[in-house]
């Protein structure tokens, strides 16, 4: 059973809606990159993989970038807990049984929430967890391209269905925050699939990726 994927809560960033898609796009348009460079390599095994450093490379650049990429967010969806009066627990809960009525399967074993964990650096730190859904024929590049349709629909909620250019047949404030955050799920459900299938075919350690991207936050400040 693979370990669940952990991000934490930025406490030292706010970003808004806006800017969170601007940085998502970012992000997005930097793991495309990091695929199309892979994309040559992705079928070898592990152990083929280490006899080519260059495609070790690219894969170190596409597991950083999906978490960065999941990350912005995830920084977004604590953001609307705290001043939106978005309730991300119950929001899990609603994106979970989507998941389940497409008929995604997951491991129910494990828990999918909002938690506070321990950091073995020192101190905890608030963070979210979504699950490995098992879906077929699976790449990196219809991840990426779902990733694309996700931030698509994001950016309806905040444009068209706020009304942005005037549009008469709008949602209210309440229904464009909870949309959008459901969107940003579906957005980091697309990369933490993809981590958790990375981990199957090239052996990805998924606890040191999340030490090493927490570590990295650390040092930047923008988490404790």
């Amino acid at each position: 059973m693979l370990e669940a994927i952990y991000l934490p809560k930025l406490n030292n960033l706010t970003p808004t809606l806006d800017s969170t898609l601007l940085k998502a796009m970012e992000e997005a348009g930097e793991l495309a990159r990091a695929v199309l460079n892979f994309m040559l390599w992705e079928n070898l095994s592990p152990e083929e993989l280490t006899k080519q450093p260059q495609a070790l490379v690219f894969l170190a650049d596409v597991k950083e970038e999906l978490l960065d990429v999941a990350q912005t967010c995830v920084t977004m969806i604590f953001v609307m807990e705290d001043s939106f009066g978005i309730a991300a627990d119950s929001l899990i809960g609603e994106h979970l049984g989507k998941l389940s009525d497409k008929g995604y399967s997951y491991d129910d074993r494990q828990s999918y929430r909002i938690a506070t964990v321990e950091n073995p650096q020192g101190g905890n730190y608030k963070c979210i967890s979504l699950p490995h859904l098992e879906i077929a024929n699976v790449t990196l590049l219809t991840t990426v391209c779902k990733i694309q349709e996700e931030l698509g629909e994001l950016t309806q909620f905040l444009g068209k269905h706020a009304g942005a250019s005037g549009e008469k047949n709008r949602l209210d404030s309440n229904e464009v925050n909870k949309g959008a955050a459901l969107e940003l799920l579906d957005v980091a459900q697309c990369c933490f699939t993809m981590m958790y299938i990375l981990a199957e075919r090239h052996a990805v350690n998924i606890p040191e990726l999340v030490a090493g991207h927490v570590s990295k936050l650390r040092r930047k400040g923008y988490c404790r």
